[in-house]
């Protein structure tokens, strides 16, 4: 167990950021060595991040702005339901899910278009 008081388990444990720049990273189909290179570091550098469940703001900010991916939106999803998000973070949040719903849809219209055999 770490000595470490920000690392201790509470009623709301953050999540392991590591873990979840990998999953970013893996849902977006880049390697570890694109996404280093863009970053200039080493491949080993950015593979030690992943273990890590707490990373400097900066790394997660630099990461973020390497493969195009909003890091701090994505964060709010871990916060409790009982804590008020600011208005802004709020309306963001909500056009975020919708924008990912809509693409998904899109998706899933092409799909069938392609099975039906309409052109676009």
């Amino acid at each position: 167990m770490s000595s470490r008081k920000y690392q201790k388990k509470g009623d709301f444990p953050h999540p392991h950021l590591g873990q979840l720049v990998r999953k970013i990273i893996d849902d977006k189909k880049l390697t570890q060595a694109e996404v280093a290179r863009r970053m200039q570091i080493s491949p080993t550098s950015l593979a030690n991040y992943f273990k890590q469940s707490s990373l400097q703001f900066g790394i997660v900010w630099n990461i973020g702005l390497a493969i195009g991916y909003d890091f701090l939106t994505e964060l709010t999803n871990y916060y409790p339901s009982t804590l008020a998000l600011n208005e802004d973070a709020r309306i963001v949040k909500e056009l975020t899910e919708k924008t990912q719903r809509i693409a998904d849809m899109e998706k899933e219209i092409d799909i069938y278009k392609a099975a039906l055999g309409i052109k676009r």
